[in-house]
């Protein structure tokens, strides 16, 4: 097993099984583009409830490591990738309003 953490396509965090702590490392979650997050990049992160408001959510909020490290939550690089996945955030709805009918 390698002892280098690694990215993940999906833009969760990896960790690796060594005895010392393991390095987090975070990958764009916008579509076609898995960029690396480096120390000072300007990184946003993106997530989707139901609950809260009883109605499909989504979320975006600055850079936050604690935010970061919750279940469900995608990293973003930028403007770009961000409406990517706004985008396909509100075609899904479409789309399962569509079919529900």
């Amino acid at each position: 097993m390698s002892s280098e953490p690694r990215p993940n396509p999906t833009g969760s965090p990896v960790l690796t099984r060594d005895s010392k702590p393991a390095t987090t490392m975070f990958r764009c979650a916008g579509p076609n583009c898995g960029v690396l997050k480096g120390q000072n990049n300007r990184w946003w992160l993106m997530w989707t409830s139901y609950g809260e408001w009883g109605a499909p959510t989504l979320f975006l909020a600055p850079w936050s490591d604690d935010l970061a490290q919750r279940e469900g939550t995608m990293p973003v690089c930028g403007e770009r990738c961000a409406q990517k996945l706004q985008s396909q955030f509100m075609d899904n709805l479409i789309a399962s309003r569509t079919a529900a009918r």
